[in-house]
């Protein structure tokens, strides 16, 4: 029989935290791995079942006596053993000590259709046997480029299974607007099963790897545009590359200021979320202010100081 995870350890309590003193690890941990905030789903399942049992006074109390709250895990005497039901549950007859509720509670779970020891066994003779069980969920990573994001590709994944002896390698099709830690299910290539159990799924989450130029904000592609002082101050007409490969010519309005945005529709990635949909390309103005001069430039831009009567640092 495999040892038991430490559950205290796990939510980081000690063993005699009370009930509150359990939830408020749990829902820091919780908030901490949740996969929906970028967190570790395999830490968040461990999360999980840790306060699964020590949030349920009668799995908390199996759990401290035995070392494990699945009851399928404690030896049973009604197999030609030598174990009595006092051995098992820690009582003296029928409802006794250890053994939190007596048989109400076994009759409780038959009314259920349970079984006088819960959904996992099957009673079928005196030798309970235990249900299949579905695998554990496996997560890889996959690193794409920028580019292969934004067109879709196909890669190879080669992935290891405990206790199979091979490992396995998978095609991935990573689609076209594939965004940072987005995630494609493989149903039945994760962990194995047990008792004859299906097995687990496959999670690949995609990275994308940073580009010199652009940045994925979801389906909308940014860059930033460096321009001189005097194309934002007057206006200009410049070329911008698409990561489309194309070209497009966009106006950067008089008067414009540093981090301005300029918009171009549909220059961006395909949105995942909507078919046929694409984002928008983000042109994010860099206004770049000479720090070395020619002696016509520097005359240019001291008259420009004598002839400006505005004062920008009106403060208010």
């Amino acid at each position: 029989m495999a040892a038991s995870p430490d559950y205290y350890q796990t939510l980081g309590v000690p063993r005699t935290a009370s009930a509150d003193e359990i939830k408020k690890a749990f829902r820091k941990l919780a908030r901490k791995h949740h996969p929906d905030a970028g967190g570790d789903e395999a830490k968040f399942k461990e999360v999980n079942e840790a306060y699964e049992v020590l949030s349920d006074d009668k799995k908390r109390e199996l759990y401290d006596q035995y070392g494990t709250a699945n009851e399928n895990e404690i030896p049973r005497g009604w197999g030609g053993g030598n174990v009595s039901v006092e051995d098992i549950f820690g009582g003296s007859g029928y409802g006794g000590g250890g053994f939190s509720g007596g048989w109400s509670d076994i009759f409780d779970s038959i009314r259920h259709s349970e079984g006088a020891f819960g959904s996992d066994w099957d009673f079928s003779g005196f030798g309970g046997q235990p249900r299949p069980r579905k695998g554990q969920d496996m997560n890889v990573t996959l690193e794409v480029t920028f580019d292969e994001a934004f067109t879709g590709t196909e890669k190879r994944v080669t992935v290891r299974i405990p206790g199979k002896s091979e490992a396995d390698t998978l095609t991935v099709k990573v689609p076209a607007g594939a965004v940072e830690g987005g995630r494609l299910r493989f149903k039945g290539k994760g962990g194995l099963g047990e008792n004859g159990g299906e097995a687990g799924d496959l999670l690949v989450t995609t990275t994308i790897a940073a580009h010199p130029y652009y940045s994925r904000d979801k389906a909308n592609v940014i860059v930033d545009v460096p321009v001189t002082v005097a194309e934002a101050a007057l206006g200009a007409s410049i070329v911008v590359p698409a990561p489309d490969g194309s070209k497009v010519r966009v106006k950067v309005p008089a008067g414009t200021q540093d981090g301005a945005l300029l918009n171009v529709k549909g220059k961006g990635a395909p949105d995942l979320k909507t078919k046929g949909a694409v984002g928008d390309l983000k042109i994010r103005v860099d206004v770049k202010v000479p720090t070395d001069m020619n002696d016509e430039q520097r005359q240019a831009m001291e008259d420009f100081l004598a002839a400006t009567k505005d004062d920008v640092r009106t403060w208010q």
